[in-house]
């Protein structure tokens, strides 16, 4: 009899051990579910209808030109100051034309048949050995970042002249391009040709990329990259009537790069384009700006390779607002967030506001920028004057009040003890 108090002593004994153990374990699982940050994830596409009547357009595809926004857009430039060029010819919408037999006049300066610059066109940086490093094509996830760092580690900054289609893919990417200290600039909505496309369409291009990117970001873009090279003088003329700068690349510094995904050109052939550019450095009396493109990893292999072969040689990186002297490098910023009424304040010295023609003060809507664009860190026998601005003012993120995780974290615990308290007390 004694024995078998003892064994059914034992057996309570360890149906009590085992259910604590379990009420334990639920304990500690709903603490650790409440210390876990209650975080939104913010990266998904945004295909949101923006402010207005209109949707965005469809990714990949010109943008309509019967919407009320494009309507406006056209209404608003002076189309007397625009030439009268015909609608280039392609084989394929969206394509670059080719140029046709005979070549093109002149007077067109049309720079896929006659490598022609304007005189406002960007395609070189004014000091000797400045490089305005640019790439095409992004925002790319799992790539784009690969740049980012790869920037961070030079030391550099550059110019990310990204598409509408793809910062619609990818919206979160445009702000951290610009918390990263870069510089974004336009590639168009669908990355067409913009010859062979009507003026109220090269209109649509250009405006709802600028949209896209004011409305997520607060900047108001000022450079704009014709997809392919491909602009004349009809499509400069109303990229200028916009307030946009057309930006090219200096002739013989485009990579080819972008074949590399295409398996049409070699990684040595790449090398080899840039090493004739190299060559020709000691005479040039200005600088350069390349084309490479964001989109691929062997895109991102080869970026690695011609920086390191580019400042071996002395060439400075900088983003093409730098090169270019513009400490705003674009049509609007946002406004600087106000201190609280409470927080002491420092005597500083005043800022410098950067000068801005009353024609982008325009067409910014009457803002006028009051922060500067970030260079791209120089070399410390760089004399030139450097300048910072600061990160937009981001939301604090704080753990909710109460999430559905807590709360069923914090039922399963204190079912947890009620059972282990039931079971403790049937067994006494």
């Amino acid at each position: 009899m004694a024995r078998e108090n003892t064994n059914s002593n034992k057996k309570k004994i360890t149906t009590v051990v085992l259910f604590g153990s379990i009420a334990l374990a639920i304990t500690l699982f709903s603490t650790l579910a409440d210390a876990a940050p209650k975080l939104k994830i913010l990266h998904k596409a945004d295909r949101s209808h923006p402010k207005g009547s209109s949707p965005w357009p469809d990714f990949g595809e010109t943008p309509e030109t019967n919407t009320p926004e494009v309507k406006a857009w056209v209404k608003s430039i002076d189309w007397s100051k625009v030439p009268k060029l015909p609608i280039r010819k392609t084989e394929s919408r969206g394509d670059p034309p080719e140029c046709p037999h005979g070549g093109a006049p002149k007077s067109d300066c049309w720079w896929t048949c006659t490598g022609c610059f304007a005189h406002d066109d960007v395609y070189d940086c004014p000091g000797k050995n400045e490089w305005g490093l640019t790439f095409d094509d992004g925002p790319h996830p799992g790539v784009t970042e690969g740049i980012f760092s790869l920037l961070e580690q030079k030391n550099v900054t550059a110019t990310f002249f990204v598409t509408g289609t793809n910062s619609a893919k990818a919206p979160w990417l445009l702000q951290d391009t610009i918390d990263k200290g870069h510089h974004l600039a336009s590639h168009t909505w669908s990355h067409s040709g913009l010859t062979t496309l009507t003026n109220a369409e090269i209109v649509a291009e250009l405006k709802w990329t600028e949209k896209y990117i004011f409305d997520h970001t607060g900047y108001k873009i000022k450079y704009f990259r014709p997809p392919y090279g491909d602009v004349d003088n009809r499509v400069r003329a109303i990229a200028r009537e916009l307030g946009f700068k057309t930006v090219i690349w200096s002739s013989d510094w485009d990579t080819q790069d972008w074949q590399l995904s295409e398996h049409t050109i070699t990684p040595k052939k790449v090398i080899g384009i840039f090493n004739s550019g190299l060559k020709s450095l000691p005479k040039r009396k200005k600088g350069v700006i390349t084309l490479e493109h964001d989109g691929d990893k062997r895109y991102l292999t080869m970026a690695r390779t011609l920086l390191d072969m580019g400042m071996k040689k002395g060439m400075k990186p900088m983003n093409i607002a730098q090169c270019l002297g513009d400490k705003v490098g674009y049509n609007a910023v946002p406004a600087l967030p106000a201190l609280p009424a409470s927080a002491p304040k420092k005597p500083t010295a005043p800022a410098p506001i950067a000068a801005v023609p009353a024609a982008d003060i325009k067409q910014a809507g009457g803002v006028e920028p009051q922060v500067s664009i970030p260079p791209s860190p120089v070399a410390k026998d760089d004399k030139k004057e450097k300048t910072t601005l600061p990160a937009p003012a981001k939301e604090a993120i704080t753990p909710e009040k109460k999430s559905s995780a807590s709360t069923i974290s914090a039922g399963l615990s204190v079912a947890g003890w009620t059972l282990a308290a039931v079971v403790v007390s049937y067994v006494l």
